[in-house]
């Protein structure tokens, strides 16, 4: 999917605003405007719009990653429905 949607991930410590690029049933990545407490291993909650909460954890997939980037790995892979969903 090469769509960028809007979201917000939450985390233990932190609430950001996102931009969702890569979209996949295993994980996404994530872009940020400001820095935020979401460092490796991280466990947050990613919202797609309206729709979520989406369990996932921060991995440090992306090799050019930096306090900007991050990539995260959902918990459970998302249904095929809502990629569908998204991707339409």
């Amino acid at each position: 999917m090469t769509a960028i949607l809007f979201g917000e991930c939450v985390s233990a410590r932190d609430t950001t605003k996102v931009r969702i690029r890569a979209l996949g049933n295993e994980g996404c990545d994530l872009e940020i405007d400001a820095p935020a407490c979401m460092v490796d291993d991280t466990d947050v909650t990613l919202w797609i719009g309206a729709v979520g909460p989406f369990p996932a954890t921060v991995t440090q997939s992306l090799p050019e990653r930096s306090a900007s980037r991050l990539a995260v790995r959902f918990k459970e892979p998302l249904d095929g429905r809502i990629l569908q969903h998204f991707s339409a």
